[in-house]
């Protein structure tokens, strides 16, 4: 089995509380695989392809994908393409305005608020343009 029945029944009740937020996602998708579970795919719908793949671990991880796109929503409504660090406090204001409805179902991922905040959460999270993150690997291209 590729999750323990607790461990898919929490991401479950994670994809549940965001259901709505990833049907109207137009960049990304979460789908079921049988051969390794879930998989986050960063897409385009016109023209239609696929980019890459994460392999959802755990439903804390799926919260974090969830949070990220919400946040990357704000920044592509600004205008701004920058990350948390470089966001202003007008961006910041309305991103957790976005997040609070969702963590006030999952208050136990409140903490991944603070680490995307930060940058904690994924020592990663600054991929250049010369780096795709595919699951646990990062693949450079020069």
């Amino acid at each position: 089995m590729l999750y323990t029945e607790k461990e898919k029944n929490e991401i479950e009740r994670v994809r549940k509380v965001f259901e709505k937020h990833i049907q109207q996602m137009t960049g990304y998708d979460l789908v079921w695989s049988d051969k390794v579970g879930y998989v986050w795919l960063a897409i385009s719908i016109d023209p239609i392809y696929i980019d890459t793949g994460n392999w959802i671990e755990s439903a804390a991880s799926l919260c974090n994908e969830c949070l990220n796109d919400i946040a990357l929503d704000v920044f592509g409504m600004t205008g701004n393409d920058h990350d948390f660090e470089d966001a202003d406090p007008l961006e910041l204001a309305e991103i957790k305005r976005r997040w609070k409805p969702y963590i006030d179902q999952l208050p136990e991922y409140a903490y991944l608020c603070d680490e995307l905040l930060t940058g904690k959460n994924n020592p990663s999270a600054k991929v250049s343009g010369a780096k795709i993150r595919f699951g646990h690997f990062f693949v450079a291209f020069s």
